[in-house]
């Protein structure tokens, strides 16, 4: 209590000597200022002007430099603008010019033409395995052949069929494969095929789970109108009824998809006991109760049927943005990696003659810093003199620290390698560039494709990463070239002293 008394008195002293200093400090600061204003009454125009632009320099100069100090320069933000017809056209010129494929690109564009012109609206019907898309799709449309399975997953391909509403509608109905199916080679199928469709029936057969929630959440990027399917509802009492749909419009913040209830039909099994106490099991039909969702289908046409068209558009053109991007981003990415496999190449075969590794063998090498160049202009990032320089300082110390480790290696694996004689110590100095150089290079390219720019300590850091990791399988690999160089060059002096 004591010590909480006296420093409480310390801390109201504290405050008090600093209130003074501060009055002080305005005082005199103030006095200062007016003593300066009013010199400056008695100065020439000119140079009164004069002075007061040089002040007004100094402080903009000042607060430029304070905020590029605390909001450093980011990587340049993504174009936010939504894509249309015409800028996705000339952007697949552009990248078709430059020697990618776009047949695939192309054909989607194709597609979402022939189904404007055809009138129809696309309806696809999305959901986990086994939920009854099928069943439902047969429910609505007896007449059609849907083939349905019990076996779940059966559905492996996207299948169309046309139907026309009570209200005269035409609409065609699809029938996507189930996500999460044990192998999931279909998930991306069935996806970019309901981003594709003007409305989504999403089939499930309870609340949603976290996957489930996640596709709704989805398809609300691209303003994909939505209607959640509780399928097999005969196995919920009206109570549980409401408490799947309130728990499935809490989820959402706004107002969520709108929740039907339905029975697809199909076959269920049921166990029948006898008088005499025998069991029988035989499957019988379920009733079909569809109405509440063909009305909720009808509802959405109505109210939204010209902008049902607008927001297809735009999910298409979204979808073909992100596989065209994506496209883009493979294709530079295999680009990074044929430049960082010539580079270490490069610098494997250069390092043939030498005889004992050094430690500057990234930051001397000219091949390293133009390796680290053409990934920088491969990803459109600029990169100074001085920012190569501080990656390299930052790679120099890490091939110090870890150099012994990788010449240790290197020497036992050579050990492999029977027959390479007194030209042991050359090869370990190509080795070692080829795991340094491999590393350097794809240390890079991660950051890039991460980061979009080169920055040198996290760069350097997986670089480190890079270095020490799987040293032995590495080793081997970059032996087996030095190796067969080495053994080809010796063929070829042979033959030209025969």
């Amino acid at each position: 209590m004591k010590f909480n008394q006296r420093f409480r008195m310390l801390l109201a002293g504290a405050v008090l000597v600093g209130t003074v200093l501060l009055l002080l400090f305005v005082f005199f600061a103030t006095q200062s200022l007016l003593d300066v204003w009013a010199r400056l009454q008695t100065l020439p125009s000119w140079l009164f002007y004069t002075y007061l632009t040089l002040i007004l320099g100094v402080i903009l100069s000042s607060a430029w430099v304070m905020y590029k100090l605390l909001f450093p320069s980011r990587s340049r933000k993504a174009d936010n603008t939504p894509p249309t017809a015409e800028s996705l056209t000339q952007e697949i010129q552009q990248v078709e010019d430059s020697g990618i494929d776009m047949t695939a690109i192309r054909e989607e564009l194709k597609k979402l033409q022939t189904r404007k012109e055809a009138g129809q609206i696309h309806i696809a019907f999305y959901g986990d395995v086994s939920t009854g898309k099928s069943s439902i799709i047969k429910a609505l449309l007896p007449e059609a052949n849907v083939e349905i399975n019990l076996r779940g997953g059966s559905t492996r391909e996207v299948s169309e069929y046309r139907w026309t509403s009570s209200a005269g509608d035409q609409l065609l109905l699809t029938d996507l494969p189930g996500r999460n199916e044990a192998e999931g080679e279909l998930d991306q199928v069935a996806l970019d095929e309901a981003i594709r469709a003007q409305m989504v029936v999403y089939v499930t057969d309870s609340d949603l789970s976290r996957t489930q929630f996640n596709d709704i959440q989805t398809l609300y990027q691209f303003n994909k109108p939505t209607i959640i399917a509780v399928n097999k509802s005969d196995l919920y009492t009206a109570e549980e009824k409401i408490q799947i749909r309130e728990q499935i419009e809490s989820r959402f913040e706004d107002k969520g998809p709108q929740v039907v209830f339905v029975q697809s039909g199909g076959q269920e099994e049921v166990v029948r006991i006898n008088p005499d106490g025998h069991e029988e099991t035989f499957m019988r039909p379920r009733k079909v109760k569809i109405e509440s969702l063909a009305k909720a289908i009808q509802t959405i046409i109505d109210d939204r049927e010209e902008l049902l068209g607008e927001l297809r558009d735009a999910s298409v053109f979204s979808l073909v943005k992100q596989k065209l991007d994506a496209t883009k981003r493979a294709h530079r990415y295999d680009q990074g990696k044929k430049i960082v496999h010539t580079s270490t190449r490069n610098a494997v075969l250069g390092a043939m003659a030498a005889m004992a590794p050094g430690t500057d063998i990234v930051i001397q090498g000219i091949i390293g810093t133009r390796m680290v160049q053409e990934l920088c202009k491969l990803y459109d990032s600029p990169v100074s003199q001085l920012d190569l320089d501080d990656f390299l300082d930052f790679s120099q110390n890490q091939v110090k620290k870890t150099l012994p480790i990788i010449l240790a290696v290197i020497g036992n694996g050579l050990k492999a390698f029977p027959g390479i004689g007194t030209v042991a110590g050359g090869m370990v100095h190509a080795v070692a560039y080829g795991l340094i150089f491999d590393a350097l290079g794809n240390a890079v390219l991660h950051t890039l494709e991460q980061r979009g720019e080169l920055k040198a300590a996290p760069a350097a850091i997986t670089f480190r990463e890079m270095l020490s990791g799987n040293l032995e399988e590495r080793t081997k690999t970059f032996a087996r070239l030095v190796i067969d160089h080495y053994k080809s060059g010796s063929s070829a002096k042979q033959e030209e002293q025969r």
